[in-house]
């Protein structure tokens, strides 16, 4: 992919990676001094296959990966379909919640640790791929024949495990074979497309499947077809992968991969199993009493504040477990790489782009947990169409992050074409700084179309109020994952990678659980308040089911009572939402601007290699020239 001439002539340079020769070691960190201590085996790994194969081959896996990412993208649509079937055959409706929350948090820690395993067996692994896939087979496998809540929430926890591994694993080989000027095109290519081919599709798949199966088994037939597709489309990407492979045994003339160290150093340097189990442990029990508030329903007994209690203890701990060495005390062990390297953020960039993925996941999580809901009920449309207008938002966001790809990589060109110069580079701060306002805009905006909406163009307002976050999210979240992955060095690629969509997984936790806090806490005392005095008893049964609460004529005393409660709940939502969005403003003008050049930009103790090296390309021609002349003087 690497869009450098190449000589035609030269069989060797045909060979050539696409990642830049660089003078000083790439499996080494700029940002901590212990980890050059360690030769990351992963990387290496991942050099010797890049040094084997050739654009070709890379063009024909990204093809085999989008066929697998369609795969994907319709399993999960097609799946929506059958979450009330599915859940509809368990009663203990508490612990499915549960089972999302633990769900979520063993995807957070996946984000941390994904890169890690990346960057210890191969970026570039059939390995590891074929481990996350079939982590999501079995998850499918397990949902289609399950007979209680306890396997469903097995199939849960493997589901998260999987697609978090998978995604975070397809990111970072992305990153790992393509240049820094064509990253954001792949980067979202493959996916955008599938879902925006199967976002409105996949549903309409999953109905005419409980439409001709039925509903009592049709959805298990549903998970089990998809565990079947996605492993036979996941066959040619993995045989691409092992193919690879087996090109770099039959080379000889390779470097040999750094020698595996033992059992203690990898489970406690090199994967932190005791970070990884205090960071577990600390946002379950933070989350789960959070999230499972039930309002009128829920008793704030002493056993859920000790959760609370515990699980913030534990978060300080793995904070203190994760501080470089000359915070702790001497005595204590030390990972020379913890699960959150919190030297990674002494860069500001990295430090920015997480306090705004994370504001951003928290606002989106803490609008849009309840927003269809609210459609249902105050607008009173239909299920299918609330999910319409709260998809517009991932609609727009699909191709709008398509499109800031295909600018970011034909910029320079179109920029000659149209005779606005020939050396006019891409700068990663404009959509940046133009994509974070509209999201601000589109979410503040919701804080009066949500207080009138019966009014007739209350529908075509959300729907612009979605198109425009979408549209915000799709130019500054795809310029920012090129930016923060250019503002580090490749040793430190996976872990940036990784702690980018972390901060997403943990925004989005935080959010909800925050909505659920809300909703749980103001909507039954709302209809408590507002009903009339006679029905004052109906409010828990009203907040619990939400066809009850649409039952009611919208124009009745009872129903203009829960029009109201349900306005209040939901402007409060959207003012928390709009607040969250303040620290992305600011923190928006730390992200590190990074001009794309034709060439990989590798950094190095804070300079941009790539912008240097048509200069000290240049000096050098000089200094040769002007030996030369010296030489004839002397003669």
């Amino acid at each position: 992919m690497n869009d450098t001439p190449r000589n035609q002539n030269n069989p060797e340079t045909d060979r050539t990676p696409p990642l830049p020769s660089l003078n000083h070691d790439d499996s080494a960190s700029i940002l901590s001094k212990e980890s050059t201590t360690l030769q990351k085996r992963g990387i290496v790994a991942s050099s010797r296959v890049l040094s084997v194969i050739t654009r070709k081959d890379i063009h024909i896996a990204y093809a085999a990966y989008t066929l697998l990412a369609l795969g994907i993208a319709f399993a999960q649509y097609i799946h929506g379909s059958f979450t009330a079937y599915a859940t509809s055959a368990f009663k203990s409706h508490s612990q499915l919640a549960a089972a999302g929350v633990v769900s979520r948090v063993f995807s957070m820690c996946a984000y941390a640790l994904m890169p890690k395993i990346a960057d210890n067996i191969g970026r570039i692994s059939p390995a590891i791929f074929i481990t996350m896939i079939t982590l999501t087979i079995i998850s499918y496998a397990l949902m289609a024949g399950g007979k209680n809540v306890q396997t469903y929430i097995g199939a849960n926890v493997f589901s998260g495990l999987g697609h978090t591994s998978y995604e975070i694993a397809i990111q970072i080989y992305i990153a790992e074979t393509t240049p820094i000027v064509s990253r954001a095109l792949w980067n979202v290519a493959a996916d955008s497309f599938s879902s925006i081919v199967t976002m409105y599709s996949g549903s309409e798949i999953g109905g005419r499947i409980l439409e001709n199966w039925g509903t009592a088994d049709g959805w298990r037939w549903g998970y089990g077809m998809w565990a079947i597709i996605n492993a036979v489309l996941a066959v040619p990407f993995i045989s691409i992968l092992i193919s690879w492979q087996n090109r770099v045994k039959r080379s000889s003339d390779l470097d040999p991969l750094p020698p595996r160290t033992s059992l203690y150093n990898q489970l406690f340097h090199e994967y932190d199993i005791i970070g990884v189990c205090l960071l577990v442990a600390s946002v379950a029990l933070i989350l789960v009493p959070l999230t499972l508030a039930k309002g009128l329903a829920s008793k704030w007994t002493d056993q859920n504040i000790a959760m609370i209690c515990v699980g913030f203890g534990l978060l300080l701990l793995f904070i203190g477990w994760s501080l470089p060495k000359r915070f702790r005390p001497t005595w204590l062990l030390t990972p020379k790489l913890p699960l959150i390297p919190w030297y990674t953020l002494k860069d500001k960039s990295v430090l920015a782009m997480f306090i705004i993925n994370m504001c951003d996941f928290m606002s989106y999580g803490c609008f849009t947990t309840y927003f269809q809901s609210f459609q249902q009920v105050a607008v009173r449309v239909s299920p299918s169409k609330a999910s319409q207008i709260d998809n517009t938002l991932r609609i727009v966001f699909q191709v709008t992050a398509i499109l800031v790809g295909l600018i970011m990589r034909f910029w320079t060109p179109i920029c000659k074409k149209i005779g606005l110069g020939e050396n006019k580079r891409f700068h990663t701060k404009w959509p940046i700084w133009i994509g974070i306002p509209l999201c601000a805009i589109g979410i503040a905006i919701d804080i009066n179309f949500v207080q009138n909406p019966r009014r007739k163009s209350s529908i075509a307002s959300f729907v612009i109020a979605k198109a425009i976050y979408g549209v915000g999210r799709g130019m500054f979240q795809t310029s920012s994952q090129v930016a923060i992955q250019a503002a580090v060095k490749r040793g430190e690629l996976a872990m940036a990678t990784g702690i980018f969509y972390f901060a997403m997984s943990l925004g989005g936790a935080i959010g909800v659980a925050v909505a659920g806090s809300i909703w749980s806490e103001t909507l039954p005392d709302a209809l408590r308040n507002n009903l009339p005095v006679d029905s004052k008893k109906l409010a828990q049964t009203i907040y619990g089911n939400i066809g009850t609460a649409i039952k009611y004529d919208p124009n009745s005393e009872i129903g203009l009572a829960i029009l109201k409660s349900y306005i209040h709940t939901m402007k409060i939502l959207a003012i928390v939402a709009t607040c969250l969005q303040i620290p992305m403003l600011i923190g928006m003008f730390f992200v590190k601007d990074i001009v794309l050049t034709e060439e990989e930009e590798v950094t190095h103790a804070g300079k941009r290699l790539g912008l240097n090296k048509r200069k000290q390309s240049d000096d050098d021609q000089n200094s040769e020239k002007g030996g030369r002349e010296e030489e004839k003087t002397i003669a």
